[in-house]
């Protein structure tokens, strides 16, 4: 998938850059966004697949 890159303003909280900074350990704010929806995007994808598997009935309950 190729990126394109656009350079946007936005309004962000600045102590939030900062957490997500330290937890991906980035070296900028830019690096810490882009790591930031690339984690947000990786999550949303695996939710989906997890939930497509579950309508299959591909999982059943462990948990009852």
């Amino acid at each position: 998938m190729r990126s394109a890159v656009k350079k946007k303003t936005y309004n962000l909280d600045g102590d939030k850059i900062e957490k997500v900074r330290r937890l991906f350990h980035a070296k900028t704010d830019t690096e810490a966004i882009h790591k930031a929806l690339e984690k947000t995007i990786e999550d949303r994808e695996i939710e989906d697949a997890l939930d497509a598997l579950l309508r299959a009935g591909r999982f059943r309950s462990v948990y009852r």
